[in-house]
């Protein structure tokens, strides 16, 4: 017979073992969740570290050059929107403001400063 090896009982595991194995399984979960949200929190806020560096530099170079006009352009994965125009309609100032997007076009970082311009 093919059940004579277990001499009549098969050996279970009782509800409370299962129970206690579920919480253990849900805690190890929960423990992964946290861990995991952590380094997309981490990935997310060196992002806007990395594009603020990247606006500041644009910042520096339309600083250098006198030519502060609205355009668009993509460094590295961040397409840069950078808007000049006169400060409170006096004609030496000049309001600056850029804006970093990502790939789903939403906005990751933000910089606006008042530049001094020379005749």
């Amino acid at each position: 017979m093919a059940g004579s090896k277990l001499n009549g009982r098969v050996k279970a595991s009782t509800i409370l073992e299962v129970i206690i194995s579920m919480i253990v399984i849900v805690i190890v979960f929960g423990i992964a969740m946290m861990i995991y949200t952590n380094v997309l929190r981490l990935s997310l806020s060196a992002k806007k570290m990395r594009a603020q560096a990247l606006l500041q530099e644009t910042l520096l170079k339309a600083e250098q050059t006198s030519g502060n006009t609205n355009q668009s352009f993509t460094i590295d994965d961040f397409r840069i929107e950078q808007e000049a125009g006169p400060y409170n309609n006096e004609t030496d100032l000049t309001a600056m403001h850029l804006t970093a997007y990502d790939q789903n076009q939403q906005k990751i970082a933000e910089l606006q400063k008042v530049i001094i311009t020379q005749p």
